[in-house]
């Protein structure tokens, strides 16, 4: 595997609450053969840029939304900041025909299981073994002092599959904010 594409996966986390610069994304982005990433453009608030090649998603937002999710409110009022990174594996969404061909943080890669997870973020704050919003299979998340880390999987009769691995701001799981308030409310 390509060094540069270790390190693409911990330098677009590390975008996390800055910018977003469809140059530099494009940058990292470039080991796996990514030659263009998109501008925000859309009319409201938020908006998801696509790496499809690369089965990476990149959420981001303006103010005052991104400081409705982050509990903050120092964020320029009307820049797009980068809110969450996604990287995906089939059966996250139709659009992902492969895997995110990168390696993870700390060594991890689309192939770890749940315990690999734990052995290197220590016990999950959520750790639920299947129908967690419409999920079959393990779903693990974590909030760290700068970030919330999300795991989910996909459970058939013979195994599970890790389908998304979501890094983001504090705050923006907001699909868990009412169910898990005293973990992932900013």
């Amino acid at each position: 595997m390509d060094h540069k594409q270790n390190q693409s996966s911990e330098q677009l986390i590390e975008l996390l609450g800055q910018l977003y610069d469809a140059k530099q994304v494009q940058a990292l982005m470039e080991p796996f053969g990514v030659k263009r990433m998109t501008k925000p453009e859309g009319p409201f608030h938020d908006d998801i840029i696509w790496s499809v090649k690369a089965s990476v998603r990149i959420d981001v937002y303006r103010s005052p939304k991104i400081n409705t999710l982050t509990g903050r409110d120092d964020f320029p009022t009307d820049e797009w900041i980068v809110g969450a990174i996604h990287f995906l594996a089939p059966g996250s969404d139709d659009r992902i025909k492969k895997t995110f061909p990168g390696q993870l943080p700390k060594g991890l890669t689309m192939n770890a299981t749940p315990d690999d997870w734990i052995d290197v973020y220590g016990q999950p704050d959520i750790y639920e073994q299947g129908d967690w919003l419409g999920g079959s299979g393990p779903y693990l998340a974590w909030r760290k002092s700068s970030m919330n880390i999300s795991v989910e999987y996909e459970t058939d009769e013979n195994s599970s599959v890790m389908i998304c691995v979501k890094f983001c701001l504090i705050g923006c799981m907001s699909a868990w904010k009412s169910d898990y308030p005293e973990v992932f409310a900013p």
